[in-house]
């Protein structure tokens, strides 16, 4: 093994961990995930309240609130904002919006995938692909 593969090693690793791990990641990610918007017609609140709950057509990526990438009313002097989310239901909660009002509202988010195999194999795959990358570099130090 002589220095000069263990350095050519050493930048692949650095360029596979520092440079591609984020869309390696982001990749799958988006493999992962579909973007999906939804409507609600007639969202109302009552005098006094101004959260509303909709219910979402599909799974929230990883439940993670970071994934709703707009809200819209029809109502323009609503300001909405994420409260919650519950898995089980698919129901968001929703606030910031005008008490004893009707609007439409949309909300656009990523999804989770559908196929059941990216659903199996979806969590792991950075790993295994990161993995495989790493285990082939040290190999090609190793074997040659």
């Amino acid at each position: 093994m002589s220095p000069s593969k263990v350095l050519v090693g050493i930048i692949a690793l650095f360029l596979l961990l520092g440079v591609w791990a984020t869309p390696i990641i982001q990749g799958v990610d988006n493999w992962r995930t579909s973007d999906q918007l939804d409507g609600f017609a007639g969202v109302t609140t009552a005098a006094g309240i101004t959260t509303a709950n909709v219910t979402l057509t599909e799974d929230l990526y990883q439940a993670n609130l970071a994934k709703v990438t707009t809200i819209t009313s029809t109502n323009g002097t609503d300001t909405p904002v994420l409260i919650s989310y519950i898995e089980a239901t698919k129901v968001l909660q929703i606030g910031g919006l005008d008490d004893d009002n009707t609007r439409d509202m949309s909300v656009a988010y990523k999804a989770e995938t559908d196929d059941t195999v990216m659903r199996a194999m979806g969590p792991f795959m950075a790993f295994l692909i990161i993995g495989g990358c790493v285990g082939a570099i040290f190999w090609g130090i190793l074997k040659h």
